[in-house]
């Protein structure tokens, strides 16, 4: 199923999610003499003029030949560079009460929408969390909501999901995220196979769009196939390359089974040995064309990857820390992580490996038409949302994209995921008013998006003050000074 058909009741959320107001009859604003880079491939155009009305762009093009309209505010954007309102594809900041400080951090940094990929966050907050946006009264991203993961019996991570052990009890948790009006459905990584299958036939069957891990009991291109519409960090991607991809996944689940550490251990060592000594390039290309044609997008989170792969320990900045909420910040503290501690220098070096192997797998996916997306586990450690978001777009440059492909990970293919391609996500007439306006050009340095002079979120103009008070607030709700 085309993801236009499946994302229509995405669509329309992120079309009743209407732009902060600043009144009924706001006035037309106009940004004068910026340089635009509308993320639709085309070359930067300089000197150009941007007209704004209410929530939408209603012009685009050179400022000599745009003429105000009556009452019109106009900014001055010479030497400037305007972009499209980014997106985060892969969030965590509806848990417990990480949005207080995450969503004016978002917005702050650029990122004007986010899709949360699974929390404990009740939809009847999330409802009224909405309102508050869609009125004004917050300014915050647009977003969309998983609720829990689904996953198998012993659950990765038991408090945030819902347990289900065969097909019957997967088409009624499918029903039940439905009827509450979550946006779509997060698997996790101990379905078991015929429990994933059944999920993936009734979301289909109810037009709930499917997400998340690639479960241990199925390949990537058997996900693929059953209409799994997003696979996040490369979930067995890499096994699906391997010669070996049978034996290497059945001993996967065996090391997931086993009751050892030790034994557990080795297994590890020798399933991601084994998939870095057999990979197979044509297998790798078959993957992608299946991918490309089933509509079905990575997020790979390289971020989250590279922070656990033992490349270098995690390190946040002082000021990064500030926006982690006070309660959660221990669990921040490379130091006392048990995920990052104890494991020998030949595991290290395997990690490092595996994590350098799903990176080189980026670039090839794009040249097959692969729709790639920008997310970051922005919330998790360490991955301090929005500032993530700019150290992802630098690392999709690092493996090999573009520039311009990976500013597009995180605007025009956001929307074209969601079925919304003439909403959102590219400077046109007609596109909501989400916009960016940097000190540096992106083309020349994908780390010029940090650069950030002003945001346009739903029409409202937010200039440099008014992003500081955001953060000012942020760092406020995290229970920094």
């Amino acid at each position: 199923m085309a993801a236009r058909a499946l994302f229509a009741g995405l669509a329309a959320v992120l079309l009743l999610a209407s732009a902060v107001r600043a009144d009924t009859t706001p006035s037309p604003l106009v940004l004068l003499r910026a340089t635009v880079i509308d993320a639709t491939g085309a070359a930067p155009r300089p000197d150009q003029a941007v007209v704004v009305q209410g929530d939408r762009i209603v012009a685009v093009g050179p400022s000599e030949r745009i003429a105000l309209p009556p009452g019109a505010r106009a900014i001055d954007a010479h030497g400037r560079y305007l972009i499209p309102g980014l997106w985060d594809l892969h969030v965590h900041v509806l848990r417990r009460e990480r949005w207080r400080a995450h969503f004016p951090l978002l917005v702050a940094q650029g990122v004007v929408g986010v899709r949360d990929m699974g929390g404990d966050y009740p939809m009847d907050r999330v409802r009224r969390l909405r309102a508050e946006i869609d009125s004004g009264a917050r300014i915050a991203p647009r977003f969309l909501a998983a609720g829990p993961f689904v996953d198998g019996p012993w659950p990765s991570l038991p408090r945030l999901s819902r347990v289900v052990a065969n097909p019957a009890e997967a088409r009624a948790v499918v029903g039940a995220l439905k009827r509450e009006g979550f946006d779509f459905v997060k698997v996790y990584n101990r379905l078991p196979r015929e429990a994933f299958l059944a999920i993936a036939d009734e979301s289909r069957r109810v037009g709930l769009p499917l997400a998340g891990h690639v479960p241990f009991s199925v390949s990537a291109r058997e996900a693929s196939r059953a209409g799994m519409r997003s696979i996040e960090h490369q979930f067995n991607v890499a096994f699906a390359c391997s010669s070996r991809e049978d034996e290497l996944m059945r001993m996967k689940a065996q090391a997931l089974a086993a009751d050892e550490s030790g034994e557990r251990r080795r297994l590890r060592r020798a399933y991601l040995t084994g998939v870095l000594d057999s990979f197979d390039a044509a297998r790798c290309a078959a993957l992608y064309a299946d991918f490309a044609r089933n509509g079905t997008a990575l997020v790979p989170t390289l971020v989250q990857r590279r922070d656990f792969s033992g490349v270098a320990p995690p390190a946040l900045s002082d000021e990064e820390r500030a926006y982690v909420p006070a309660g959660e910040r221990g669990g921040w503290d490379p130091g006392q992580d048990a995920r990052l501690q104890g494991s020998a220098p030949e595991d290290r070096e395997i990690e490092r490996r595996f994590w350098e192997r799903d990176r080189a797998l980026v670039a090839p996916m794009q040249a097959a038409g692969v729709l790639l997306l920008a997310g970051t586990d922005g919330g998790d450690p360490y991955t301090v949302p929005g500032f993530s978001l700019h150290d992802e777009l630098a690392e999709l440059v690092v493996a090999g994209l573009t520039p311009m492909q990976a500013l597009q990970a995180a605007t025009r293919n956001a929307a074209r995921f969601l079925g919304t391609p003439d909403d959102f996500g590219t400077i046109e007439a007609g596109r909501r008013a989400d916009l960016v306006l940097l000190r540096a050009d992106p083309l020349a340095d994908i780390r010029h998006t940090r650069e950030i002079e002003a945001v346009m979120r739903g029409g409202r103009w937010l200039d440099r003050a008014d992003l500081d008070h955001l953060l000012a607030q942020a760092r406020s709700a995290a229970g920094s000074p």
